[in-house]
């Protein structure tokens, strides 16, 4: 722990500090500290500084008791609840629980660690208030990053989930820290596996966890499977690695032609070698008070890759599962429109027919892969419909989902048009009985007024609106920059569009073009001579 500068003459009143600290609970350690807090005559400043630096002399002595006794994890939570209660009365900076908690989980031992994490979830709407969460977030980001490195993402699967739904209680949905957002590939993740036949050697495909590079020796007369599996077979199951790693590879046609080859090979070998619903077998045999149900049976592997065990994974339907799994990934990546790809980034017509049908096979196959297959591929159609949204979502820049609240009076954003005048009368008709028409439009015209006719010839309705306010919008919208989706655009408005034909026919010299070409569609020609227009009339 680094210690902060103190001034000479201080150490006294860190002492002091300390002292109240330690007391027990009951004994108001919070009311101590405020008074010795107002009673010493150094600045502000200074006392919040030494106040800090007493606790984490206190933790010091917790973590690393003299006296030989056991390390007691609930005095290091109480010491993070009396920091929390000081930085609400304000004798200490909001960012001490953070730096406490980072200091204690630095010390600890996994187990330990997971029991003062069920403190730091149990506390999230203390963290979230402003004071807190404006001081702290990125502090408790770097914390669960740090204790997520620390862990093993194989052993230690149900404590790395539920760090992950911390940070995704304490963050809103539209933090852009951890949404990848240019769409870089984990390089990182090499899948070694035996390049020749007969090495003999198995090691994990993926790195990560406390087993990492491990090698042992596989005995190949332990495998009785009667399907026969050639190195052939193998190398290219496990060569599909490299492109899970990097999808990008499937553009160029070398690695297009690597992939078709073994995308075809290992779904027919899938193909021709059904699964045992082991489920249904072990019900047949009467066991099961003594058996576990499948279904309620997690393990997350990390696949070893010695072509020896390749005839037990052909048979494993977890195995299976992850191969097949991957491919729907790779899949949806390719045909998915992702932001940030290059434009040479793109399939042929011939490669996307190929695509949607090996998909249809892979979800085929899905639905025969034991236990609960059609119930496992309706979850995964489903994840991958989502994605597809969370994808749409970052290509829009990651919108906020919140709503601004009401408008609740008169004084609030002006509209987007100037209002008109007849429309008041909107307000005396609504008392009448009005007449649907099944048309909003029509229906609103219709019911401004009683009397049509009359409503016709009033003077009101006799006018013609600023072309530059009319148009701001539609310019607007159409920058680049401004991001705006085509179907939300004011010119795709039908209302809109009469009258800007009407408006800009009269007042624009663009409206009418000497040109022979045929117009793709009404909402961009609009575009285009409202761009222009505005362009001359923000020269007058």
């Amino acid at each position: 722990m680094d210690e902060v500068t103190i001034k000479p003459g201080s150490l006294e009143l860190r002492e002091l500090f300390a002292e109240c600290i330690r007391r027990p609970e009951e004994e108001g350690r919070v009311e101590a500290l405020k008074a010795l807090f107002r009673e010493s005559e150094t600045n502000e400043g200074d006392k919040k500084s030494i106040l800090e630096q007493a606790f984490r002399d206190v933790l010091g002595g917790i973590v690393s008791p003299a006296d030989g006794a056991d390390l007691e994890v609930a005095r290091c939570t109480g010491l993070v609840l009396l920091a929390i209660s000081s930085a609400q009365e304000g004798v200490c900076h909001y960012t001490l629980p953070f730096i406490i908690l980072s200091d204690v989980l630095e010390c600890l031992t996994l187990d330990m660690c997971e029991t003062v994490f069920k403190f730091v979830e149990d506390r999230v709407s203390t963290w979230i208030q402003p004071e807190f969460y404006s001081s702290g977030k990125n502090l408790l980001l770097r914390m669960s990053n740090d204790l997520l490195r620390r862990l093993s993402s194989s052993q230690n699967t149900i404590f790395c989930g539920r760090i992950q739904l911390f940070l995704a209680r304490l963050f809103p949905l539209s933090e852009k820290s951890a949404l990848n957002l240019m769409s870089h590939f984990n390089l990182d993740n090499v899948t070694t596996y035996n390049k020749e036949a007969g090495q003999g050697v198995v090691m994990e495909d993926t790195p990560g966890g406390e087993d990492e590079g491990e090698v042992m020796e596989v005995d190949a007369q332990s495998d009785d499977s009667s399907l026969p599996v050639d190195f052939n077979l193998y190398h290219k199951l496990w060569a599909l690695q490299e492109i899970f790693c990097q999808p990008t590879q499937c553009y160029t046609p070398e690695q297009w032609k690597v992939l078709t080859v073994n995308v075809e090979e290992v779904l027919r070998t899938f193909s021709s070698f059904k699964l045992e619903d082991v489920q249904s077998s072990r019900r047949k045999n009467q066991r099961p008070a003594t058996l576990v149900g499948y279904s309620e049976s997690h393990y997350f592997a990390n696949f070893l890759t010695s072509e020896k065990l390749m005839n037990l994974q052909l048979r494993d339907s977890h195995f299976r599962r992850h191969v097949l799994l991957q491919l729907l990934v790779l899949f949806h990546y390719l045909l998915g429109d992702v932001k940030f790809k290059s434009s040479s980034h793109t399939l042929q017509e011939s490669q996307t027919v190929w695509v949607k049908e090996v998909t249809e096979n892979v979800y085929k196959l899905l639905e025969e892969t034991p236990p609960q297959g059609a119930e496992f591929t309706d979850y995964v159609r489903h994840i991958l419909m989502r994605e597809k949204h969370w994808v749409a979502w970052k290509n829009d820049g990651c919108l906020s989902y919140e709503k601004p609240p009401l408008a609740t009076s008169h004084d609030s954003a002006p509209p987007p048009y100037p209002p008109r005048e007849h429309l008041g009368e909107t307000h005396a008709s609504a008392s009448r009985q009005r007449h649907d028409l099944g048309n909003a439009e029509l229906t609103r015209l219709w019911n401004l007024c009683p009397d049509n006719l009359e409503a016709c010839r009033k003077k009101s309705r006799n006018f013609i609106p600023n072309p530059q306010k009319f148009i701001t919008e539609s310019v607007e919208q159409a920058d680049p920059g401004a991001q705006i989706e085509p179907e939300y655009k004011v010119i795709n408005n039908p209302n809109f569009a009469w009258q800007a034909l009407r408006l800009l026919s009269q007042s624009s010299s663009h409206f009418f073009q000497n040109t022979t070409a045929q117009i793709k569609s009404l909402p961009e020609y609009l575009e285009h001579v409202a761009v222009q227009t505005g362009k001359d009339l923000a020269n007058q």
